[in-house]
This record gives C-alpha cells, structure tokens and sequence, in this order.
C-alpha cells in the first residue's frame, strides 16, 4: 500500500568505524632486512588490508539505526522489505517450477532418462510469507496516525487557497485527490481496528448498510485510493500543459535569448515529472486490482505486487539510504 504519512524520527548519535591497519601483523609476517638474508626488502608498499567482515556489519547496523530513526525511515523501510519478500514468496513458488525445467534441459542435452521431482504442497505458510504478513500487520498499524498529515494538508489547501500565480486547476486537483486519500486512511483505520476488536462491529455495520463484515468496506477505501492515484495522473497532465505554456512564452518574449539560463531548471522539472509519473503508474495496478471484488488484475501476483512496490518507493527508500552516509 501506499504509504502518506510520515513518522516524526528520532535523533541518532554520529558514528565512526575504524579499519585494520597494517602495523598490526606480527613480526614473522614483517620482511627480515637482517644483513644475513638473501631476499631484500621489497620497495612496494605493502597493500592496505581491507575493512574485517565485523567492521563492515557494524557500519551496516549504524547506518541502519540512523535510517530508522530519520524521518520517514521506518516507514520507508519496513515498505522496502515488505515488498522484497513478496518477491521472495513469489520466487519460491516458482522454485519447482524452475528446478523441474533445468532438469528437462540437462535431460536433453545428456540424453538422460528425466526423472520428475515431485512437488511439496505445505499447508503452513513459509517463514517469509510469515513475515511478510506480520510486517504488512506493522506498517498498516503505522499508517493509524496517517489521517493527521491528511488533515494538515487539506486545512491547508481549504484555507490558503490557490498561491498568487498558481494554477487553479492544480488547486482544485490537489483537493480532491487529498479527500481520496483521507477517505481511503479513514477507511482502512476503521476496518483494521474492527477486525482486531477494537471497533464495535456495530460501526462497520452502520458504514455496510447493517452487514458487520469489513470486506466492502475495504473495498470502498481502495476504490479511494486508485482515485487519488488517477489524480496524481490529472496532476502531471496539467503540470505538463502548464510548463509547456510557459516555456513556449518564455521562448517568444526573450526570441530564444536567455534561455540557457533556465536549463537546469528545466532539467530539474523534467526529471521530478518522470519519477513522479514512474511512482504513480507503479502503484495504480496494485490499486486497480484490490480495488476489484471479482478477481482484480488477470495474472496478478506476489511477483507482481512486490515489483510495483519496490518501483514506487524504491527510489525515496534510496534517498533516505544514501542520507545515511553523511553526518
């Protein structure tokens, strides 16, 4: 799922690793330069011994803890690794599948007799599938606290209105895709605290037109999700009209004069427009398909929805990755 809010960090303390030096070998590893020897010594520098497997794993650790506690860490996290095991389960179940083809061709190609290997159905999920659903059970109680920078957001938009010089239609736009997504937070709060007991079942059946299970529920919050998605769509139309207006004006009041000057903004916009557009078309089939009750996207998996989350968020969960390199 997508994920709106953005959890307050907490300060990490500044943290330094240091390496192996060379110094550190014992004398019997050292070149002699006893008169009585026949080598001499060798004129090269000896070669740096690189960092040990347990430095590297604590810098990992450091890295990791600082990226959790800045903000929007856990949140990124938690999305990047829940997505990595849907891949993973969806690689595992098609780990017979693979092995049994490989087999064929050493088959052919040897002219050996093939020998099937016989498929193991468990009736327990595997450990990542275990994990995946407990991480996916994590980050939706994350998201609880998700309705308040909704708010923040719409309060703003109602009562600042559009900025002097800002398109309206943009304005409009971000109004109603910010209702689609509080509508869909608000949703998903409810059902998730009803199925853990924490709302009467009274309350879905007051939403549900007296039926106490979530499902329609559900469905109805991500029917608002893929419509603020399909707005992020009606915004990066717009904002391509619009700058394409105002580059062709600004081409004919200077007469191509002046123009370089604004190339790197012009870079910037364009490279900010393509991720934008990327991340949206990553999340829109995952919303198409549980925003479907009879059978959502044909041919849809774990594969599939692990690769349209890590596309959509891969590249923030970098960002917030590389921040970890700096002090």
């Amino acid at each position: 799922m997508a994920d709106t809010n953005v959890e307050p960090g907490a300060p990490s303390a500044k943290a330094t690793t240091s390496s192996l030096s060379p110094a550190n070998t014992s004398p019997s590893e050292r070149p002699s330069t006893a008169a009585g020897d026949v080598s001499k010594p060798s004129s090269s520098n000896p070669p740096k011994s690189s960092p040990s497997a347990l430095a590297q794993i604590d810098r990992l650790l450091l890295r990791l803890n600082k990226l959790l506690a800045s903000p929007g860490g856990l949140s990124s996290f938690l999305s990047t690794f829940n997505y990595t095991l849907y891949l993973i389960i969806h690689l595992q179940s098609k780990s017979h599948a693979l092995t049994s083809l490989t087999r064929r061709l050493i088959s052919h190609l040897t002219s050996r007799p093939y020998t099937p290997i016989p498929a193991v159905v468990s009736a327990t999920p595997t450990g990542a599938a275990a994990l995946a659903a407990l991480i996916s059970r994590a980050r939706t109680t994350l998201r609880l606290f998700g309705t308040l920078p909704l708010y923040a957001w719409l309060r703003t938009l109602l009562s600042n209105g559009p900025k002097p010089g800002a398109d309206k239609v943009l304005h409009g736009i971000a109004i109603t895709q910010c209702l689609s997504y509080l509508t869909y937070q608000a949703l998903e709060n409810v059902c998730f605290l009803a199925d853990n007991g924490v709302v009467p079942k009274r309350v879905i059946a007051a939403l549900n037109r007296g039926n106490p299970a979530t499902e329609k529920v559900y469905l109805v919050g991500y029917r608002a999700w893929l419509a603020g998605i399909s707005c992020e769509f009606l915004r990066l139309g717009r904002e391509a009209q619009v700058e394409r207006r105002k580059r062709a004006e600004r081409v004919a009041g200077e007469g191509g004069k002046g123009v370089a000057e604004y190339e790197a903004a012009d870079k910037r916009f364009d490279s900010k427009w393509w991720m934008d557009a990327m991340i949206a078309s990553a999340w829109f089939p995952m919303a198409l398909h549980l925003s479907n009750l009879t059978g959502g996207v044909p041919g849809w998996s774990y594969g599939f929805m692990g690769a349209c989350g890590l596309v959509a968020g891969g590249q923030r969960a970098q960002g917030l990755w590389q921040a970890t390199l700096h002090p």
